[in-house]
């Protein structure tokens, strides 16, 4: 039995296991999850039936897997329903409207070209969680291209207080029609008690397809999106729960799984800050154990950065 098992052993899990949300779940299971969702409640929110094919798989994977072929949306909408524009490409779909014009100047425009728009069933996520029995989230993960933010805010502060783990995906470019971009989120979250665990950017070549083919011939807007350097188009935003600025300590089910998360997100100095707050709030044991393995992570880090390191300082000047 290693860790994990023990950890998610534990009374408080086994009474209340994880529950891990990805709205907009094209493409199949969070790869962060796949080594514990053996242990974990599975919530999935993805309408289009392009995408809904890899998310079969996660019926074996998690301990219970709950599929919503629909949406989920900030605000309950009155018909039961919302507008979905289907692009070319499936995860350029949005209930926000692409803007065409702005987004021909990148050579990827043609993702977001409209291909039908078509209502599909629409609800909240608390009304679409609490019709499945649950009260709560553990790791909220986002892909809504546009409304991220609006959906986290969406929850109320009792289950927002609750939450751990945060994922988003912000644009940088103008994409749609009132999206929220990363800056908007960074704002919105400085006043909240998480740390940015990570930032990854994605880019794209700048340049319309029509350009580029016509002075780099037929299909060159594929291969300088593969090939040419890109500019920063949007971002994979990664938050944390912080412990140390919570206004009253939170329990021993929010430690145990606080620390998982930051060890599944590679960030062991700060899975050790917890697994020690752990210690000292709830006594040795489990926490103990915890401490020695973030410490034996940290130093297996630190040798895999030594190479780099000396090649830093070799080409350095």
């Amino acid at each position: 039995m290693n860790l994990l098992d023990r950890i998610f052993g534990e009374p408080e899990l086994r009474e209340f296991p994880p529950v891990l949300v990805d709205v907009g779940a094209a493409g199949g299971v969070h790869p962060a999850w796949r080594r514990i969702a053996r242990y974990a409640v599975g919530v999935g929110f993805e309408p289009d039936a392009r995408e809904a094919a890899p998310l079969d798989a996660a019926q074996r994977e998690f301990r219970r897997w709950i599929f919503c072929p629909g949406l989920a949306v900030p605000e309950r909408p009155a018909e039961g329903a919302a507008t979905l524009h289907l692009t070319k490409s499936p995860q350029c779909s949005s209930t926000l409207s692409p803007r065409t014009a702005a987004l021909a100047e990148w050579s990827f425009a043609e993702f977001f070209e409209v291909t039908e728009r078509r209502q599909f069933p629409a609800t909240t996520l608390v009304d679409a969680l609490a019709a499945q029995g649950i009260a709560g989230v553990d790791w909220l993960k986002c892909d809504t291209q546009g409304l991220d933010l609006k959906l986290w805010q969406s929850l109320p502060a009792g289950w927002r207080s609750r939450v751990l783990a945060v994922e988003v995906e912000p644009g940088i470019i103008d994409a749609y029609d009132g999206e929220e971009k990363l800056g908007d989120v960074l704002a919105a979250f400085a006043g909240e008690p998480f740390w940015l665990a990570e930032l990854a950017v994605g880019r794209v070549p700048r340049g319309g397809p029509a350009l580029l083919e016509k002075y780099l011939g037929a299909g060159a807007a594929t291969w300088v999106r593969r090939l040419a350097p890109g500019a920063p188009a949007w971002a994979n935003v990664h938050f944390l729960r912080d412990f140390a600025r919570e206004p009253e300590p939170l329990d021993r089910r929010a430690h145990l799984l606080g620390w998982v998360w930051a060890t599944l997100a590679g960030q062991h100095s700060a899975a050790l800050t917890v697994a020690d707050a752990g210690r000292r709030q709830f006594g040795g044991g489990r926490f103990e154990e915890m401490t020695a393995a973030s410490g034996r992570s940290l130093r297996r880090a630190m040798v895999r950065g030594v190479p780099a390191m000396v090649w830093r300082r070799l080409t350095r000047g």
